[in-house]
């Protein structure tokens, strides 16, 4: 599996992502969008190939701070979650750098 390139679970009602997820250092694509889940896991931040991310409809309410470590990203879709950390209108326009710079800004403030 550490060899997977795309991984498709998305309208499958899944609740969270597995911890080990950042094991999979050659996923490029990861489609979760519209199931039921709420947080990223730490070892998220290691998937350092990944270049399409869509977790839109999803309950998740805040973003990792190292997601701007993510540089490979290129295609991003939070739409349809609860988000606060950031706040959803910071991530309407899908630019990792914008939501990178809010969540910088946010760690600094707290």
């Amino acid at each position: 599996m550490i060899q997977l390139k795309g991984l498709d679970i998305s309208n499958n009602a899944v609740r969270e992502i597995p911890r080990n997820i950042g094991e999979l250092r050659s996923l490029v694509s990861l489609n979760a969008c519209n199931n039921q889940i709420s947080y990223l896991p730490p070892s998220f931040l290691y998937l350092s190939d990944l270049q399409q991310l869509d977790l839109s409809g999803n309950n998740l309410t805040a973003l990792p701070t190292g997601i701007y470590n993510l540089f490979s990203l290129k295609e991003i879709n939070f739409d349809g979650n609860p988000l606060l950390r950031p706040p959803m209108e910071i991530c309407k326009g899908r630019q990792l750098y914008t939501i990178a710079r809010y969540l910088q800004r946010a760690d600094e403030r707290d």
